[in-house]
């Protein structure tokens, strides 16, 4: 307990840090986890929407999509549509919502001098700034220059694009911090791959359930049979470690693996890449790039009410990796991916019964989940800024 008063019941008390059934940070740090009701709340849901999806840097979309002047496309910022489009030489980002009723004005990607909403034609320039309104000159006082397009920030790193709503979220360059080095020493370079699919899918789980299921390989040797054939999941050799806004697993491809002893690899895993490495960036956003030709795995994790997530999976090879060679990873990857979703199908059934109520985790093996809902915890129990002092945010 932190000595505050008792919270009064319009105070959300399974939120504030006095609440009796959350665990205290230094609870989290023995292997306390999270109550139950945090992946089955709606209002925790509406609380995470506000408090990091509107706050933190996410993963939009790729470079080569908006590289000429006009191109765009539509995405979003956890459950804020938004577009990016090149102006001249500048990325910009867009809430991409009508100021008029709120209609979305563009969907897809392409490229367009202006960006006209087609409900009832309001256009507004690639910078933003309304410029026609039908029949506005008819309305006294109205000003096209007080309704342009609700700003959002806009960055990018190698061939990926990022956006925030929150203008006073730290530059993506320190978010990323030593990510970009790490991911340097596995023998992958990220302007050397190559967009080859995306893939849309749903799940019947919170999103903390999935993400904290990527954050541990406890369960590989049970459960990933395949993946563990190929890459070192021993204890001493898996490596795990947080930094402030990401986390990276790393770990060596099997020497069996690359003497053709044992088990036979689902892919050719003699290559530029000699070491695997998994990396998640807060909130929703994870890379896995598997030991062998160059190859890299994107996914985004989008919380779609409390109990189901829905998301996309973006998969890159170098350009001298052959289709046939491609198309074995990808089904590696998938494979992988049905075996963890019928998991955290699992999971989520348990956490909705509510008991036991506390969860125990392993420290030492699973010291990344600690570190997810460490962040987790710290978004949604910070202090509120008052009203009147914040800053305008979409």
């Amino acid at each position: 307990m932190t000595g505050r008063q008792e919270p009064s019941a319009e105070e959300r008390p399974h939120v504030q840090e006095g609440g009796t059934d959350l665990p205290g940070a230094e609870d989290l740090e023995r292997g306390a986890g999270l109550p139950p009701a945090w992946y089955t709340s709606q209002e925790i849901a509406a609380l995470e929407s506000e408090r990091i999806f509107r706050h933190a840097w996410q993963y939009v979309g790729r470079a080569e999509q908006v590289s000429g002047r006009g191109d765009y496309f539509a995405a979003s910022v956890g459950d804020v549509p938004v577009v990016v489009v090149r102006d001249e030489d500048e990325l910009r980002c867009f809430v991409n919502v009508c100021r008029h009723r709120r209609h979305l004005v563009v969907e897809g990607a392409g490229n367009r001098r202006v960006l006209q909403c087609p409900y009832h034609a309001w256009t507004y320039g690639l910078d933003g700034r309304l410029r026609a309104a039908p029949r506005s000159g008819r309305e006294p006082g109205f000003d096209p220059a007080d309704f342009p397009l609700l700003p959002a920030r806009v960055d990018s790193w190698g061939p990926f694009v990022f956006a925030t709503l929150d203008p006073d979220a730290p530059p993506l360059a320190d978010f990323l911090g030593e990510l970009p080095d790490i991911i340097g020493r596995s023998g992958l370079s990220l302007e050397g791959v190559r967009f080859q699919r995306r893939e849309e899918w749903t799940a019947a789980a919170n999103w903390k359930v999935m993400i904290e299921n990527f954050l541990e390989c406890y369960h590989c040797p049970v459960q990933h049979p395949a993946f563990s054939a190929v890459i070192d999941v021993d204890e001493d050799a898996y490596s795990l470690r947080g930094y402030q806004w990401f986390s990276s697993q790393v770990a060596p491809v099997r020497t069996s693996a690359l003497e053709g002893r044992g088990r036979k690899p689902a892919y050719e895993v003699r290559g530029a890449v000699t070491q695997a490495q998994y990396h998640y960036l807060w909130p929703n956003f994870t890379m896995s790039i598997n030991p062998g030709p160059p190859n890299l795995a994107l996914d985004v994790w989008i919380p779609d009410g409390a109990e189901r997530t829905r998301g996309f999976s973006e998969q890159y090879f170098g350009s001298d990796v052959s289709d046939a060679v491609a198309r074995e990873i990808t089904e590696f990857n998938r494979q992988v991916g049905r075996e963890d979703d019928a998991l955290t199908d699992s999971v989520q059934r348990g956490l909705r019964a509510g008991v036991p109520a506390q969860s125990r985790l392993l420290i030492e093996s699973e010291h990344l989940v600690v570190h997810f809902q460490k962040l987790v915890r710290a978004a949604l129990t910070r202090p509120e800024v008052d009203a009147s002092t914040r800053r305008h945010r979409p």
